[in-house]
């Protein structure tokens, strides 16, 4: 066996570097697309846009600053040579400046900055490719001008070079808290160890994972960041119930080699379990017809399986080894007072489990009034794609974003781009505009008949006009009265689409109004069918796994107010714009990214059953060799109540380096995940499973029959073989 263990070890250390080398070299594959769904009617009808009228929305926006104005002479002239010099660029479809077109919309306010509006070549990825390398070169001051950019292009390449940045730095700060976790929790530098090798084993191959998927299917940058977090969360969590469980062996007299196999078989079980758990929950996300949420649940589902995989492999070669050591090497020995009761359970834990099954409804009662408190903040909550606060408040991405925003009539995200067929009279069109103009929330519209707004029309200075006049067909622009994630701009998108085209043909219908309709409509179609096959995995697994019809409805239930309370501290912090003194600078534009909130409920979801499956087995165990329900209760709660929280701890930890990320997005993965795991890992396993279990009492465990006897102890294992002699080399 000793030998078995030497080279699953050797070769897995093999592996590990392999992996690691195949994942870094991987990353350039990543991108930084599929946050529009799939299935969007905006999607092809922007595409249209700009092959057919070179019109479907600027990839990049450049804004050109003028001390002397942007009419001066020597401004007009530069800004003539930069669109110019970008228009040649490779990866350019069209570019459209204030200067080459007249239009007074592309020039502020104040008349000091003007806009290069830059249509890149079609396609997320490629489009963000080209961004790349299109934008660094002109940024800064150029003669008389000083250029600065945004835009979706630009804003998707800046998060992916951050997002990289930070992949980094997050697992340097990630792994060191981990560490001392470890070393607080066991009492033991060995004991650590164990877990944490499996840890770096999973990141390793979680990226080269990353890389092979890159070769089948567009992968996020973002799922990098996320599934390494992720993966070692999941992966230490499941070392540190191995290796709890086997030092509860040993406390109990088993020698090494009986204590390993016992643990493989109990505990080893469960993580299998709850891999399958977390694995099974992330395949809702391929419910949703979003390239982003497909790649991360396809990562997340690699990174569950591989995490189980080396857990039950490497664990249990390390205990071989290590085993007869695991108690040596307490770092904080000093630090501690000394408790009663650290073989087999927790003192603390204990003795709240006693007080709650004593009064079961009092505490149950006061868990769901904190969890409803927490879920408030759910009532006003909105959802919107990301922009530019996707960065920093203090980049200079969102500085240029916030410029655009309040520089200049209208706000590009009011804007609503309307392409007709070739042909359109002019009568026709004159009569099209004016329906459109007469919308609910409508401010005006513009094409090449003129600009309608009131009832009225005004003509347009020739070279915007002729702006208007495609030889595709006419164009015309609609500027909402409200923002993007308003009611009624979304009203007037649907209006606006709704309108009969001249001719009886169909309009094309572009803008980032449109695209946050088009999201929004995505996400709550598919979330009923998510949230019920994630709902259909629970029950059966854990019906299967607990022999009960009951636990799993109240599994699924406490998971949902677990979530709510999640998505309640997401609004407050990162919608409302709270708590920046704790995470960071970080932007907030009054609305969340839908198909990452999605993302975060998922995967909280899939930990929150993670947990309950460590405490049913627990329980359950208790409960067949007992019959007793509240003492199984009070039993499943002390012998897992400091494992859980310090598995917590560690999903904390990594989350930590995602939650210290200068990206907004990964800033709320991180910070939403650790919320979620530590309400779940304090109050709902602490408290409200624990009532609701005495409430429930042997109902919990029906249909399935009563134990036989109600005292009866568990059936021995079977007598260990001797304990093989000392390894004199100290291995």
């Amino acid at each position: 066996m000793a030998r078995t263990a030497r080279a699953i070890l050797l070769s897995a250390s093999l592996v590990a570097l392999l992996l690691a080398w195949a994942g870094i070299a991987g990353m350039d594959r990543l991108t930084n697309s599929g946050f529009l769904p799939d299935d969007a009617r905006s999607r092809h009808d922007n595409a249209a846009l700009s092959a057919r009228y070179r019109a479907g929305g600027a990839d990049v926006v450049l804004l050109v600053d003028a001390a002397a104005g942007v009419d001066s002479a020597g401004a007009a002239r530069a800004g003539r040579l930069l669109e110019e010099r970008v228009r040649r660029a490779p990866g350019v479809l069209a570019t459209t400046s204030y200067w080459s077109s007249g239009d007074p919309t592309l020039r502020s306010r104040d008349g000091r900055t003007a806009l290069v509006a830059v249509d890149l070549t079609e396609g997320e990825a490629a489009a963000t490719r080209a961004a790349e390398r299109l934008v660094p070169p002109l940024l800064g001051r150029d003669g008389p001008v000083e250029v600065s950019a945004t835009g979706p292009a630009w804003v998707s390449a800046e998060t992916m070079r951050a997002a990289r940045r930070d992949l980094l730095t997050g697992e340097l700060v990630a792994v060191p808290l981990t560490a001392l976790v470890l070393l607080f929790v066991f009492r033991s530098a060995v004991a650590a160890l164990i877990p944490l090798l499996t840890g770096v084993f999973a990141v390793t191959g979680t990226l080269a994972g990353l890389r092979l998927l890159a070769c089948f299917m567009d992968v996020s940058s973002y799922a990098a960041n996320i599934t390494c977090a992720l993966g070692l969360g999941l992966a230490v969590d499941y070392g540190l119930f191995m290796v709890t469980r086997f030092r509860e062996e040993r406390a109990a007299g088993a020698a090494v080699p009986g204590a390993v196999a016992r643990t493989r078989r109990t505990a080893g079980r469960t993580v299998a379990v709850s891999a399958g758990v977390v694995a099974l929950s992330l395949c809702a996300l391929f419910v949703f017809p979003f390239g982003f949420l497909r790649s991360v649940a396809a990562a997340g589902i690699l990174v569950a399986l591989l995490s189980a995989a080396a857990t039950v492999l490497l664990v249990p070669a390390m205990l071989t080894l290590w085993g007869g050591h695991v108690d040596r090497g307490d770092v904080f020995a000093r630090l501690r007072r000394r408790t009663a009761g650290d073989g087999s359970g927790s003192v603390p834990w204990r003795r709240i489990a006693t007080a709650v099954c004593r009064r079961p409804l009092r505490w149950t009662a006061a868990a769901l009034a904190v969890l409803a408190l927490l879920s408030l903040p759910c009532a006003h909550a909105v959802f919107a794609p990301s922009d530019d606060r996707a960065l920093a408040a203090g980049s200079d991405l969102h500085r240029a974003g916030r410029r655009l925003d309040s520089g200049f009539s209208p706000a590009p995200d009011r804007v609503v781009t309307v392409g007709l067929p070739a042909g359109t009279g002019d009568g026709a069109l004159d009569a099209y505009a004016r329906r459109l103009a007469a919308l609910p929330g409508a401010a005006g519209v513009r094409t090449a008949t003129g600009a309608y707004a009131n009832g009225g029309r005004l003509p347009l200075p020739a070279p915007e006009a002729a702006r208007f006049g495609t030889p595709a067909g006419p164009l015309l622009t609609v500027v909402s009265r409200t923002g993007r994630t308003d009611d009624a701009t979304h009203r007037l998108v649907r209006a606006v689409r709704a309108t009969p085209a001249p001719g009886g043909g169909r309009a094309l219908v572009a803008g980032e109004s449109v695209r946050t309709v088009d999201t929004a409509d995505s996400l709550a179609g598919s979330l009923p069918l998510a949230g019920a096959l994630v709902a259909g995995v629970t029950a059966v697994l854990l019906g299967r796994f607990t022999r009960s019809a009951l636990i799993p409805l109240k599994a699924v239930a406490v998971a949902a107010a677990s979530l709510s309370a999640c998505l309640g501290v997401l609004v407050h912090v990162f919608q409302d714009g709270h708590l920046r003194f704790l995470l960071g600078d970080f932007a907030t534009g009054g609305f969340l990214d839908g198909s990452l909130v999605v993302f975060v409920l998922v995967v909280a979801y899939a930990l929150s059953v993670d947990y309950e499956v460590f405490l049913l087995s627990r329980i359950r165990e208790a409960y067949l060799a007992t019959g007793d329900n509240t003492a199984a209760v009070v039993r499943g709660v002390e012998t897992t109540g400091r494992v859980v929280t310090a598995a917590a701890l560690i999903v904390v930890c990594a989350m930590a380096a995602l939650a210290s990320s200068g990206v907004t997005a990964l800033k709320t993965i991180g910070t939403g995940l650790a919320v979620g795991v530590l309400v779940d890992a304090t109050l709902v396993r602490g408290v409200l499973v624990p009532g609701l279990m005495t409430l429930a009492g042997r109902w919990n465990w029906w249909p399935s029959p009563r134990p036989r006897t109600a005292a009866a102890p568990s059936a021995p294992s079977p007598p260990a073989p001797p304990a093989p002699p000392p390894d004199p080399r100290g291995s």
